[in-house]
């Protein structure tokens, strides 16, 4: 359907205004955004479905047996959760996004999509650092996707931080080994 309105595009511009077209223009935009997580999410097999109802910034990370027993300094790519999902995109934008355009709104944020989630063993679970790697975006800013993937990081049960854009260099923010466990080359 969407395909079917940006072929219609131009024909709305004379009929409905400019600014009429461009509102129905930015709806269709956003939507085919909307289905492109989706389809990332269920598609690749990378992300799964929420996990309990917790608050996003306290919810514990699920693992597995195989998980939780890894010797230190092994990858393990662990199951992302939508509640996950919610709360690296809020550090996103309060860290990196809302500072340099002040009358931001989170709810054109998109993403974190495309995630690649996972841990590198410590010698106790405390010591396990974890990383988040995704592409986000901000509905309205033709800049918004550039660079990235960007990467997020906590060290055992601490607080998610927003280490930043990588431009394409991931294993300079997260350790090779965890790259290669997602079977991905360091600059993507």
């Amino acid at each position: 359907m969407s395909g079917k309105i940006l072929r219609k595009l131009p024909n709305l511009l004379a009929i409905m205004g400019i600014e009429e077209a461009m509102n129905r223009m930015k709806q269709v935009k956003r939507a085919a955004l909307i289905a492109l997580v989706g389809a990332s999410t269920f598609g690749a097999g990378i992300a799964t479905a929420a996990t309990s109802g917790a608050a996003p910034h306290a919810a514990p990370t699920k693992v597995s047996a195989q998980a939780s027993s890894a010797k230190p300094g092994t990858a393990v790519n662990l199951n992302f959760s939508e509640s996950l999902r919610e709360s690296l995109g809020d550090i996103y934008f309060n860290k990196s996004y809302k500072p340099a355009h002040k009358k931001a709104i989170r709810g054109n944020l998109i993403g974190p999509w495309n995630v690649y989630y996972g841990k590198v063993a410590g010698k106790s679970a405390a010591s396990d650092v974890y990383y988040a790697v995704g592409t986000v975006m901000y509905d309205g800013d033709p800049l918004g996707t550039e660079g990235g993937p960007h990467v997020w990081r906590k060290k055992g049960g601490g607080a998610w931080t927003y280490v930043g854009n990588t431009g394409g260099a991931v294993c300079e923010q997260v350790p090779s080994v965890l790259v290669k466990a997602w079977h991905k080359p360091c600059n993507w």
